[in-house]
């Protein structure tokens, strides 16, 4: 034990702690030690927790801006229906219903450059895609759902030269939108672009048709008196048709696309949240009197029969089936979707006979070579759409 003050300061080891030392008694005061170290560690607490709390403003502070995009609107969802590349205008259309929200933003990396529109809150019906075709300052456009929790679409344009591209919403009716994407073709500035905005011919979207190929998986349908059954007819005639009507630029959708399960629900689910224009139910007709045949459209709407009566009139003209009528019935599908919506029963699949047409691949094509001109002729060609 140390004698005086002077040698506990002049010590090393113990030069530390000299000011802990009785100077009387020369013995460690251990109360003033830990009443020294409890204030110093609630300085650095204090200090720790004010940075914690600094850190988490700044950083909702720095998110605010992108988070609002995809807060916007929260009761009403935007469904993204179609994304189409116009070359002629240099411009991309994204067509939705319900009114959009979307936000611009520029992206570099590497030597690519990047124009990305958030749409928030949105939903994109169908399969994503891409282009890698180049037009106006676009080098390729890609357009996916982005995230579900929220839900966000991303346009992703890879660009030129990285600029902001301008952006404008036009209003289609009915609750439709059309939010078009400018591609300078000569590379301006944003401020030079605006005012060319008045210049661009709208056009309509594509023409849309929902194609529901009927039954399916555990359920058949009607099976014919040599075991065809109407699931696969169905199916068949449906895939020919939704390849003739996209290669005629009109839009399809289909509720399925193999031998599966789709409830009635599901079909009308999906065919309203497809933004289609035209509802088309492929069914064969079938009953335990083996002798009936004929051709027969169903409808329940009164806007839907002219198209009904229109369809049935030119399948069983062209191919040679016994008009059976134009009927209104309260069937499902075609009660609860909410645009114009038709059924078609091409043939008895019950009846032998046109059992054996139906089993013939070659007049499935024609079924389905004839519905689409059908459907062309009457809302293309005679400018009903």
């Amino acid at each position: 034990m140390y004698k005086n003050i002077n040698n506990i300061k002049n010590d090393n080891k113990l030069n530390t702690y000299g000011k802990y030392y009785d100077k009387y008694n020369y013995k460690f005061n251990f109360k003033k030690y830990f009443l020294y170290q409890s204030k110093y560690f609630l300085k650095l607490n204090l200090i720790a927790i004010f940075m914690i709390f600094f850190s988490l403003s700044f950083i909702n502070f720095l998110s605010l801006g992108i988070s609002n995009v995809y807060a916007y609107n929260l009761n009403n969802s935007t469904k993204i229906t179609s994304v189409h590349i116009n070359y002629y205008n240099n411009t991309i259309n994204i067509y939705t219903i319900g009114k959009p929200f979307y936000k611009g933003y520029l992206f570099k990396k590497g030597q690519d450059n990047f124009f990305i529109a958030a749409f928030g809150h949105s939903v994109l019906y169908g399969n994503a895609g891409r282009t890698n075709r180049s037009f106006g300052n676009i080098f390729s456009v890609l357009y996916a759902q982005f995230s579900t929790s929220p839900y966000v679409v991303h346009i992703v344009v890879k660009e030129k030269l990285l600029e902001k591209l301008p952006m404008k919403t036009i209003v289609i009716g009915n609750n439709r939108y059309d939010t078009i994407i400018y591609g300078s073709g000569k590379l301006e500035t944003f401020k030079n672009v605006v005012p060319q905005l008045k210049k661009y011919n709208y056009r309509k979207p594509l023409f849309n048709v929902f194609i529901d190929a009927g039954h399916g998986g555990s359920d058949p349908g009607g099976i014919g008196p040599m075991g065809l059954p109407e699931a696969f007819v169905n199916l068949s005639v449906a895939l020919k048709l939704q390849k003739l009507l996209n290669g005629r630029g009109i839009k399809t959708e289909i509720d399925r696309t193999s031998n599966v399960n789709v409830s009635l629900q599901q079909r009308v689910d999906e065919a309203n949240h497809s933004g289609a224009n035209l509802f088309v139910g492929l069914y064969c007709n079938s009953t335990v009197v083996p002798y009936l045949y004929g051709t027969t459209t169903y409808y329940f709407h009164k806007d839907s029969y002219p198209f009904a009566k229109f369809l049935n009139n030119y399948v069983s003209k062209h191919l040679k089936l016994k008009n059976d009528g134009t009927v209104m019935d309260d069937l499902y599908v075609i009660r609860f979707t909410k645009m114009p919506a038709v059924l078609i029963e091409y043939a008895y699949i019950s009846n032998p006979s046109e059992e054996h047409l139906l089993a013939s691949s070659t007049f499935r094509q024609l079924l389905a070579d004839t519905i689409a001109n059908a459907i062309y002729k009457y809302y293309i060609a005679d400018k009903r759409y």
